[in-house]
């Protein structure tokens, strides 16, 4: 029978931080209290989004991590929300936080070509495509994914918003969105999202749930 120790490892995560600006200190509490069953965090900036993300992929598997977390350094997270996300066991679920820019507050999650924005409280939903600010992925995913663009170094994210004029204009689109798309097509993994892990998009200010833009708040625990 596996003791405590080989649970806990049977379960790591490496958690992967995007940095593209300034840190807040609301983030940096929100960070302080996050449970992380794994190894230490690896930061990535000054880096291409999808360069970035393709990079904590080939750590996850190079370091033989079970999962890995994705965590935008503007995005405040619940301290358990990767616990949360775990017990799903899916290989490809999100916590649910809302956009900073216009139409500003809405989830960062679409379905059908627009934003979700009448769902289910605490349940687990599917959508089509999805932030990668609060999000988790299994090992296998990263393992049996198709490369999108393997002659470019694209295997598991591609950011296409350059690309208008040369791609249809459903398929120009970020780095994340791109690899939503990718896993369903190729792969048939639906994009989730844990509407219970809520989460905060801040920056100097924030949106609250009624869409109010407000000076963005300092809170010690999260």
């Amino acid at each position: 029978m596996a003791g405590s120790w080989e649970i806990k490892q049977s379960k790591s995560v490496l958690v992967c931080i995007l940095h593209t600006d300034v840190v807040t200190l609301a983030w940096s509490f929100g960070f302080r209290n996050l449970i992380i069953p794994g190894p230490p965090p690896l930061a990535l900036s000054g880096m291409p989004f999808d360069h970035a993300r393709n990079t904590a992929c080939k750590s996850a598997l190079e370091q033989g991590v079970d999962w890995l977390f994705f965590l935008d350094s503007d995005v405040v997270v619940p301290h358990d929300a990767i616990l949360r996300l775990m017990t799903h066991n899916k290989p490809f679920i999100s916590g649910m936080y809302r956009r900073r820019s216009p139409p500003v507050a809405v989830p960062v999650m679409i379905r059908n070509g627009s934003w979700v924005t009448d769902f289910p409280q605490g349940q687990v939903i599917d959508v089509d495509l999805v932030g990668a600010g609060c999000l988790l992925i299994h090992r296998d995913l990263l393992l049996k994914c198709p490369p999108q663009r393997p002659q470019a170094g694209k295997t598991w994210f591609d950011w296409r918003v350059d690309c208008q004029g040369i791609l249809p204009p459903g398929e120009c689109l970020s780095e994340d969105f791109t690899m939503n798309l990718h896993i369903k097509r190729t792969m048939g993994i639906p994009t989730l999202v844990d509407t219970s892990v809520r989460c905060r998009h801040i920056g100097y200010g924030e949106a609250d749930e009624n869409g109010v833009w407000k000076p963005m708040e300092t809170r010690s625990i999260t």
